[in-house]
């Protein structure tokens, strides 16, 4: 597993060789860049996850109006490494920072952590599935974070992983009613249905999770949200940013990703990518800006990525 979270991106062979119907799935999908926001009030999000104690080695941070510390902050969740990136943190000219604890993160999961926190580096906002409203030149945005990913090894903030095929889709936000299943559902039903940025550390299955490797009830509930921005990190080689439609392409673009259909989903897709094109339109409603925000990557994780821009 960290072979995957800390691998260089595959080359397009390699992603042709794994699997020619995924290929000819996500390069007829071509994701959205995000357009810009075309009101006078935007606002600049700086978005930052996995920086695994690397953080006086990233690039400056760049001026904005919010910064978002989508986990990982430490290697091996000590306290010490803890404070040492929390003095970073706190000392970055934001009028808002907020963060949540990734799987390294293992001493936030002391549940006095906090009020430790609270008291002690009273400028930072953590997010221990948690909500926090903030208002920022007039704009109040409803903000809500988590740290939990599908389990591998013994680190903290884990719930089993749940296969795709036992929902039926996510768009259709339901599923077959397994255990794991629950457990996973049950976390992600905590965050409120008003949501406007959603902070978690592993992405959402299909989107920006380079192998697969998101969470798939965590998409199914991301179709009813439906947040401006979602940031989170965790796999280090999908490091990128996504503006994901709720419509009919992305749907069936999920579906094939998820081993529910074959290349007869591939034509589907197709046909909704056409039809979608012919009307100038999304077939459906909504858009979410998503952010992985790792900030380390390359073999052995060498490199140091710096922070993500986005503006809502």
């Amino acid at each position: 597993m960290d072979a995957l979270l800390e691998r260089r991106p595959p080359t397009i062979w390699e992603r042709f060789k794994s699997s020619p119907l995924l290929f000819f799935t996500r390069l007829l999908y071509t994701p959205l860049l995000p357009s810009k926001p075309d009101r006078l009030d935007k606002l600049r999000i700086i978005c930052i996850s996995d920086t695994h104690n690397s953080h006086n080695l990233q690039p400056p941070l760049p001026a904005g109006d919010i910064l978002i510390h989508a986990g990982d902050l430490t290697n091996s969740g000590t306290r010490q490494e803890l404070d040492a990136v929390l003095c970073w943190l706190e000392s970055q000219p934001y009028p808002h920072k907020l963060f949540i604890a990734g799987n390294h993160d293992t001493c936030l999961a002391d549940p006095d952590m906090p009020l430790y926190i609270s008291a002690t580096y009273p400028s930072l906002t953590y997010l221990p599935e948690a909500s926090a409203s903030i208002t920022v030149r007039g704009r109040t945005l409803r903000v809500y974070g988590s740290p939990y990913t599908p389990k591998y090894g013994s680190w903290a903030f884990q719930y089993p992983r749940v296969s795709p095929l036992l929902y039926y889709s996510p768009s259709q936000n339901s599923g077959s009613g397994s255990e794991s299943e629950w457990e996973a559902t049950d976390i992600w039903s905590r965050i409120p249905l008003l949501t406007d940025i959603l902070i978690t550390h592993g992405p959402p299955f299909g989107h920006l999770d380079l192998d697969r490797m998101g969470c798939y009830p965590l998409l199914a509930v991301l179709w009813r949200i439906r947040p401006a921005l979602h940031a989170f990190g965790h796999i280090h080689a999908a490091r990128g940013v996504e503006a994901v439609r709720w419509d009919k392409v992305s749907a069936a673009y999920e579906d094939v990703c998820a081993g529910r259909v074959g290349w007869s989903g591939l034509v589907r897709l197709g046909w909704w990518v056409v039809v979608g094109w012919v009307w100038r339109s999304p077939v459906g409603g909504g858009v979410t800006v998503m952010v992985n925000a790792a900030s380390v990557g390359g073999l052995g994780d060498d490199q140091r990525k710096g922070a993500v821009v986005v503006e809502i």
